[in-house]
């Protein structure tokens, strides 16, 4: 894929999992998203990404560790939609590579969290656009009960899960919902 950064921003998709091949993706094409991810920008130098990467067997576990938790909870009164718990179960499963997307807050807190939050947000880009020059299919999962896998997935205080990136090679394009009109999302003040 041509590298060019317009064509490149504008042939980034959300391809769902359900698009996304299950071939493997090497350790070495995951490495490389993650330093693509290492050099967003970031006020103070904060660094607040943090990812914890899940592929085979780890990957399984996890599909089936979350899902086991959060169906315990809905036994137990959780107000929780199960068919998108199910699909998420079915995404974990299905995608060749699961990462999770955290944000650790700067412990003295030198930078509004919103800041910090554009910062992963931005690192997440970056994976984004690489994983798309490489040809390869993404999407960023968030589904409302994040906070409720906090537990499972070891989540330190002063982190907060963001979501997870699924990469993997496009099994079937998903088309662009294209976009507005630029023009009607601008004031210009001259």
């Amino acid at each position: 894929m041509n590298n060019n950064i317009n064509e490149l921003i504008r042939n980034r998709r959300a391809t769902p999992p359900r698009f996304l091949a299950k071939n493997e993706i090497s350790k070495e094409v995951i490495q490389q998203l993650l330093e693509d991810a290492n050099w967003a920008p970031n006020h103070k130098n904060t660094e607040p990404w943090r990812f914890k990467v899940y592929t085979g067997g780890s990957k399984q576990k996890l599909a089936g560790d979350t899902y086991s938790l959060l169906t315990g909870k809905l036994a137990h009164g959780e107000p929780l939609n199960v068919q998108k718990v199910e699909k998420f179960k079915e995404a974990i499963e299905r995608v060749p590579v699961a990462i999770a997307i955290i944000l650790e807050r700067d412990a003295a807190e030198r930078v509004p969290e919103w800041q910090e939050i554009a910062a992963v947000s931005m690192a997440v880009q970056n994976m984004w656009l690489s994983a798309t020059s490489l040809g390869l299919g993404a999407f960023w999962a968030t589904p409302e009960f994040l906070p409720l896998l906090n537990d499972l997935l070891g989540i330190k205080p002063r982190q907060i899960l963001l979501g997870f990136f699924y990469t993997g090679e496009i099994a079937m394009e998903y088309p662009s919902a294209g976009r507005g009109d630029i023009n009607a999302k601008v004031e210009w003040k001259e």
